[in-house]
């Protein structure tokens, strides 16, 4: 009988523990940053979605593009969430690398 209990006490457990989302890392090519304040208002807009963080910056081989590499929680948002916040502000914006593996 004490099997019985401590097996059930385990799957529950097991059961109401919350699952953990995969991190995924991208990198994400943006164009038309003609100014020092586009990238900074290109990072805000990255940052506000929930979950990202910005890991690195860097400048693409035209002067004007950037290249974002963000860390993010794939449950709570996705690669076109991200995309679509940058081009709500008006720059163009693609999938570069997926880090993770599953882009590109």
């Amino acid at each position: 009988m004490k099997r019985i209990l401590y097996s059930t006490l385990v799957l529950s457990a097991l059961f109401a523990a919350p699952g953990f989302a995969a991190e995924q890392v991208a990198r994400l090519e943006v164009s038309e940053l003609t100014c020092p304040s586009c990238s900074f208002i290109v990072g805000n807009s990255l940052k506000s979605v929930e979950s990202v963080v910005i890991e690195e910056f860097a400048e693409g081989e035209d002067a004007s593009e950037g290249l974002y590499t963000v860390r993010f929680d794939d449950e709570v948002t996705s690669i076109e969430a991200l995309i679509a916040a940058v081009e709500a502000n008006g720059y163009p914006a693609t999938l570069f690398e997926d880090l993770a593996g599953e882009g590109s």
